[in-house]
């Protein structure tokens, strides 16, 4: 079973404040670099491409070059939105790729122990992603901005991670839909349910699985991985 990754690194950066998140420094090297290194072990390099914005795209590709000694990764001008960006890279996957991985950059946490999960549970059910069982408290607001009284039965209820995890040809059939008929979706666990009929299957992962949005999530990201 061969195995790739589109790694997404094309965001705005916006809610982060202080330059592209992604180039940060985390343990000793940018962000977006520890989401590469952990899929490395599934990939060859022919096999991962990242999508990224024209106005990163160099400086991207020297970082690659920087910490990854004699990288194949592929970079790629990212699109409009984050599934025309995705539907870039998965085009420019080599032939051969059977499941691909969608993962985001600025998720540095993500072990290889949940990669691999999510990959032998995409080839089972076609379609797997990391998510994580909600435990909070829900509640409803009312058209007034004020909580109802009854909650939100969570016992059903996922919050969708990454890598989502998918047979190639499903996935790009469904993006390619997806930009054909000017769609949006939160996911492409969405895009995959609605174009091809496949729901997906939810992979806890047991680490801290997060997501670097603002400049104050840097410090928890390294005391995460320092105590990993």
């Amino acid at each position: 079973m061969i195995y790739s990754a589109v790694i997404p690194a094309g965001g705005s950066s916006t809610r982060y404040g202080n330059g592209n998140k992604l180039f940060e420094p985390l343990n000793g090297k940018p962000v977006f670099i520890h989401a590469v290194e952990q899929f490395r072990f599934f990939c060859q390099d022919d096999f991962i491409v990242i999508p990224v914005h024209k106005d990163y795209k160099s400086a991207l590709q020297d970082l690659l070059d920087q910490y990854i000694h004699g990288n194949r990764i592929t970079v790629v001008t990212g699109g409009t939105d984050r599934t025309r960006s995705v539907l870039n890279a998965v085009e420019a996957l080599p032939e051969e790729s059977v499941l691909t991985a969608v993962h985001d950059a600025a998720r540095p946490l993500i072990r290889r122990n949940t990669i691999q999960a999510v990959y032998e549970a995409a080839e089972r059910h076609s379609a797997a992603a990391a998510a994580r069982r909600v435990t909070s408290t829900l509640k409803l607001a009312d058209h007034e901005g004020l909580l109802t009284a009854g909650g939100v039965n969570r016992e059903f209820m996922w919050e969708i991670e990454t890598p989502q995890t998918f047979r190639t040809d499903l996935l790009r059939h469904a993006l390619q839909k997806t930009v054909a008929e000017n769609k949006s979706f939160t996911d492409d666990t969405a895009a995959v349910e609605c174009y091809c009929g496949i729901r997906t299957f939810p992979v806890q992962p047991e680490e801290v699985n997060l997501k670097i949005t603002r400049l104050s999530d840097l410090p928890l990201a390294e005391a995460l991985l320092k105590n990993n």
